[in-house]
């Protein structure tokens, strides 16, 4: 008898009635969002714990003997406080549920921004204190090194990469000044081997050129669960300069397009204004349009009161692509270095891809706008936050803002 075919109570057979019934509506990619008030190791257990069993529970990510990386943002040296990295806690939580679940290795790494120790970075975002007494092992990324194939290139990646069976990524929620969002997809990025990332920044100078690179990037390596580091995050000009804001949220779930598309909700944007969240659709690599989206653990409506100052990324989409080089130069967007703040360790400018970072007479580190692509990779690479952007683009933002609020009242 055919999966269509069933006996009517008088035992005839009413195929022909299976047949024309209306097809099902096909099943929504689920968020799941969970509360979680602060990063006490009780409200993040609870509430990691609410938010898999929504999505079906960790044995369903978690292979027992299987080896598994925790790929946290340990973006720099940054202390937990200033919510530039995904918090120690989330990441000691989670390996506890790869424990339980009966995985025979749990990996925790990144590759950071910058030539930096990874004892040091370890220390610094507390990784180290975190896991000294569970079976998890923090892993270098820039140690035996081999390369894969993305697109037309050859991408530096750890070796041992071959042996992991499943990828947990945990991102930090931030704005970011160039993609606007770094979440769910940007968080694959740093799957890549060191210094490598800011080179790529060089050959994919624009925001909408870099997106559609960090998106093959995430294809290569589409993680088997995303869990988001919501509880603080980070507004204004991140991914490493911005303000702490407090959301008090866990996201996660099987789909970063779609988690992050959930994010640009909180920007106040259509993920379709977002390019990163764009060309990662395009890719076929995860569901953008929010009416196949369906978001479960908490009411939507509990998500219209927070939100996040954006970046100056929002007005950098606004330059044509053409022109982008030229137009950022002329407003001025490049990083400046604050030399009260600079110790002149030289992170920045030995991550600068462009040689646009250079010492004056005096040993101040100078930004040299001609060279400048406002990559920010210096930003993001200076564990002293001592690289910003020119207090002109924020009177340029001051403006923009004005000019917005004139319009709409009107």
């Amino acid at each position: 008898m055919s999966r269509h075919t069933t006996t009517n109570a008088l035992g005839g057979n009413s195929e022909k009635t299976a047949a024309c019934s209306p097809p099902s509506p096909p099943a929504k990619t689920p968020v799941a969002i969970s509360p979680c008030r602060d990063y006490s190791e009780t409200a993040v257990d609870s509430s990691l714990r609410s938010l898999l069993e929504n999505l079906g529970g960790i044995d369903k990510i978690v292979e027992r003997g299987a080896t598994v990386l925790l790929k946290p943002n340990l973006l720099s040296p940054r202390t937990p406080e200033q919510a530039v990295t995904t918090h120690p806690s989330l990441v000691k939580a989670a390996a506890r549920l790869c424990m339980e679940a009966g995985a025979a290795r749990i990996w925790v790494g990144d590759s950071c921004a910058g030539d930096h120790d990874d004892q040091e970075l370890w220390r610094k975002t507390g990784m180290s204190e975190a896991l000294e007494k569970l079976p998890a092992e923090l892993k270098s990324f820039h140690q035996q090194v081999t390369v894969r194939r993305i697109g037309d290139r050859q991408v530096p990646v750890p070796a041992w990469l071959e042996e992991v069976d499943s990828i947990i990524s945990l991102p930090k929620l931030k704005t970011h000044s160039l993609t606007l969002l770094t979440c769910a997809i940007k968080n694959l990025y740093g799957m890549v081997s060191g210094q490598a990332k800011s080179a790529y920044h060089a050959t994919h100078p624009s925001p909408r050129q870099m997106s559609a690179f960090l998106a093959e990037i995430y294809r290569s390596f589409i993680p088997d669960l995303t869990i988001v580091d919501a509880v603080i995050a980070m507004e204004g000009e991140g991914p490493a300069n911005g303000r702490p804001k407090h959301l008090g949220l866990l996201l996660g779930g099987l789909d970063a397009v779609a988690i992050d598309s959930v994010c640009a909700s909180l920007l106040n944007l259509e993920p379709q204004q977002i390019p990163l969240i764009k060309e990662a659709a395009a890719q076929e690599v995860g569901e953008i349009r929010t009416e196949n989206i369906e978001i479960i653990g908490i009411d939507s409506k509990d998500l219209e009161p927070l939100s996040l100052a954006p970046s100056l990324g929002r007005l950098l989409m606004r330059i044509p692509e053409p022109v982008f080089l030229i137009v950022t130069r002329l407003i001025k967007c490049q990083p400046r270095i604050d030399q009260s703040l600079c110790v002149r360790c030289g992170i920045c400018q030995d991550i600068c891809s462009r040689q646009a970072i250079s010492a004056d007479s005096k040993g101040c580190l100078r930004v040299n706008p001609r060279r400048c692509i406002v990559c920010m990779c210096c930003a993001e690479s200076c564990p002293y936050h001592a690289v910003g952007t020119r207090p002109f683009l924020s009177g340029l933002r001051r403006l923009f803002t004005r000019l917005k609020l004139k319009k709409k009242t009107r």
